[in-house]
């Protein structure tokens, strides 16, 4: 876990327990700069501890190379996969955040259905059609769109979507970027991470 730097100001708190089995502390802040503050801190701790599947891992993996289109240096296809993994439990501790209380996206979920309905028609992995659902709802919006934009970093129940901004660039700004890539490119597969593990959640419900 080498590209991920934890936070030296937090060494003085006692470490939370991670994300693992849909859980977070039950003292999360009220306050969206407070609630950003200690997902981040979960999700860091959830790093090397958090079990993945590896279906779920390769599809991580994926995301950065098919999102720049271009040939990445092994060491930014792991630099990427990385953000993907912290982008994935950043959803899933926001989740556990505030299980209970989300309404799942009824038109994400159609279309999700819609997109596996076709994937074993035609004979093809449902892994993949997830992997491009999640990757089509990054290129779908801006990096950090606006409230009038919408976009599915608004539209998904939990945090605001400028909320979930602060919470990838904290996490992002941890990681050390490999000369061939740049920040933003973690960023937008932060973001692929972050809409796998939605649509995931939909494919448990």
């Amino acid at each position: 876990m080498g590209f991920l730097r934890r936070d030296k100001s937090d060494s003085s708190q006692q470490r939370q327990p991670p994300v693992g089995g849909r859980h977070v502390p039950q003292t999360a802040a009220t306050e969206p700069d407070g609630r950003v503050s200690e997902l981040s801190q979960v999700v860091v701790e959830g790093m090397g501890e958090v079990p993945i599947a590896r279906d779920m891992l390769e599809l991580l993996q994926l995301g950065l190379p098919y999102l720049t289109q271009r040939e990445c240096s092994d060491q930014a296809v792991v630099a990427g996969q990385t953000a993907a993994r912290l982008g994935y439990l950043s959803r899933a501790a926001e989740f556990a955040m505030f299980e209970g209380e989300l309404e799942p996206d009824d038109d994400l979920e159609t279309t999700l259905g819609e997109r596996l309905d076709a994937a074993e028609a035609a004979g093809t992995s449902a892994w993949d059609a997830m992997a491009d659902l999640a990757a089509a709802m990054v290129t779908g919006e801006s990096l950090d769109p606006s409230p009038e934009e919408g976009g599915p970093s608004w539209t998904l129940a939990g945090l605001d979507g400028r909320a979930r901004g602060r919470l990838r660039d904290d996490l992002v700004a941890r990681m050390q970027c490999p000369p061939d890539i740049v920040a933003e490119d973690l960023k937008l597969t932060w973001k692929y991470g972050y809409f796998l593990c939605a649509l995931d959640e939909l494919c448990e419900d």
